[in-house]
């Protein structure tokens, strides 16, 4: 190309504000007037340096799988990984996943195999039917492929060692990303569009090109004698995503703003930095309301509640994440949850994508790997007084007798105090019976057991797991860590007093 035709096309395209050649192109196309074709290379290999080492994207010693699809994009990111690798101090392998969906594909796989091999570079393919697993699952051919591209990415990457798996997104596909996510309805997060990297897996993926434009690249594989497979369904209008680069895109580029995928790229850079602040408070504020037992997550209600309605959201999906272990989580399960925090909701319990359990009652939401097992134990045992009566299904009860004036006062949620003059030479440990009834202490008179459970919001698959001290004629004296019977409560003739102490295991 000679100077002058370089120069009318740099300002036919400051005359139509054209897009298409980024500010940083013009530099480069009048730079190779002097130091040819190389100015690009060298202008394009600097800015993608950057943008890795700005982002932190690799470190000395990784092991990065490319994904190389044979397009100009993936030929690009392997070609300047590769000249890069010495500086970065990483080693490259080639991931290739054939999709099974046109007949050309074949030819594209040997192409990356020969071109991994010329540079030395160790070569992992799988080919699958796309289609099928489409047909199978109910998604279309284009999530379906997404789905099956990733996760041949991520197991290439073990089999291979890797710690990062490097795709090669670029700033158009991120304009495309954004507007995808907002015709879906997203919310501020979709707005960041796709991150320079996020965890996959047990790994890390990377898009070292997310700078770039689809121009420069083109240029790119071009000036560097780059033969890239041309994808045929790119150009097909059936896929929600072609639709919005090859119409939508081009309206709006048009008829609204020229250069709305720079906006639109601004765009997601800003949402992005707003998103990883808020995760960061989002982190911390997860470490606020809840608490692990077991294999169970317990999230408070009432500190939830507390937090800023910005962040209610986010840290429900945290505690998705981390909960559901690297399973997705959509909206919809964070807005199942938060259907469930209003003040006064029964206790339910709601499935959660994997075989999960969400339990809800009037103070917790519980997360569980599976419904929640009654730990009920038949028959009873004795209550040793003095001493510590261990329960069947774990922990004990601590019985001691004080004089009234040596009481520490006040007892604690799973403490009783009774009256020891009142009470039956002998005291029983069992669990709960159809039929049971109970006099709480400052109610009016007995009612069933179950219905005192409920209204003390105890859901349905923990009402076992209280123990009962009840007399020898089943007489209910203390429902454990709840509440005593009201005619064995401390009066002003209480002398002695038996102090129950439940420890819960």
């Amino acid at each position: 190309m000679i100077e002058l035709e370089k120069i009318n096309r740099i300002q036919e395209a400051e005359e139509n504000n054209s897009p298409d050649i980024h500010p940083s192109l013009v530099i480069g196309l009048l730079a190779t007037d002097i130091a040819g074709t190389g100015a690009i290379l060298v202008m394009l290999e600097q800015k993608v340096l950057k943008y890795i080492q700005e982002h932190k994207l690799v470190e000395a010693g990784d092991r990065v799988l490319v994904g190389v699809s044979g397009g100009p994009d993936s030929l690009c990111l392997l070609h300047l990984l590769n000249r890069l690798a010495p500086r970065l101090k990483i080693s490259l392998a080639v991931g290739h996943l054939n999709h099974g969906i046109r007949p050309e594909a074949a030819g594209e796989a040997e192409m990356v195999r020969n071109l991994a091999a010329s540079w030395s570079l160790p070569f992992v393919m799988k080919k699958l039917n796309v289609p099928r697993f489409a047909r199978v699952s109910g998604l279309s051919e284009e999530e379906a492929g997404r789905i099956l591209r990733y996760r041949f990415l991520e197991e290439a990457a073990r089999r291979y060692r890797a710690n990062k798996v490097a795709v090669a997104h670029h700033r158009d596909d991120q304009a495309e990303t954004v507007l995808f996510n907002l015709l879906r309805g997203t919310g501020p997060d979709g707005l960041a569009g796709m991150l320079p990297e996020r965890p996959f897996g047990t790994i890390r993926l990377i898009r070292p090109l997310l700078g770039l434009t689809r121009r420069e690249i083109e240029l790119y594989c071009r000036d560097h004698g780059l033969e890239p497979a041309i994808d045929s369904s790119n150009l097909e209008t059936g896929y929600t995503r072609n639709r919005i680069r090859l119409e939508l895109i081009p309206h709006l580029e048009k008829t609204y703003n020229p250069r709305v995928r720079e906006a639109l790229a601004r765009l997601a850079a800003l949402a992005a930095a707003d998103r990883a602040y808020l995760q960061l408070q989002a982190v911390r504020a997860l470490a606020f309301v809840s608490r692990r037992c077991g294999d169970r997550l317990i999230i408070s209600k009432k500190r939830l509640k507390l937090l800023p309605e910005a962040l209610r959201g986010r840290v429900l999906r945290l505690a998705l994440e981390e909960f559901l272990k690297g399973r997705q989580v959509e909206w919809i399960h964070v807005r199942l949850l938060m259907n469930l925090l209003p003040d006064g909701d029964s206790a339910r319990e709601t499935a959660l994508p994997g075989g999960g359990m969400v339990h809800s009652s009037s103070k917790y939401l519980i997360l569980a790997p599976r419904r929640l097992q009654s730990r009920k134990w038949t028959g009873a045992r004795p209550l040793l007084i003095p001493g510590r009566t261990y329960l069947p299904a774990g922990g004990w009860i601590d019985a001691r007798v004080l004089p009234l004036a040596e009481l520490p006062w006040p007892p604690s949620p799973k403490q009783a105090y009774l009256d020891y003059g009142l009470l039956p030479p002998s005291l029983w440990v069992r669990t709960r019976w159809p039929g049971a009834r109970f006099h709480p202490q400052g109610a009016p008179g007995s009612k069933k057991l179950k219905d005192f459970l409920i209204d003390q919001k105890i859901p349905k698959p923990n009402r076992d797991r209280y123990p009962l001290v009840v007399s020898p004629q089943a007489d209910i004296i203390w429902v454990a860590g709840l509440r005593i019977a009201h005619p064995y409560r401390i009066t002003a003739q209480t002398e002695k007093v038996l102090v129950l102490s439940w420890q819960d295991k």
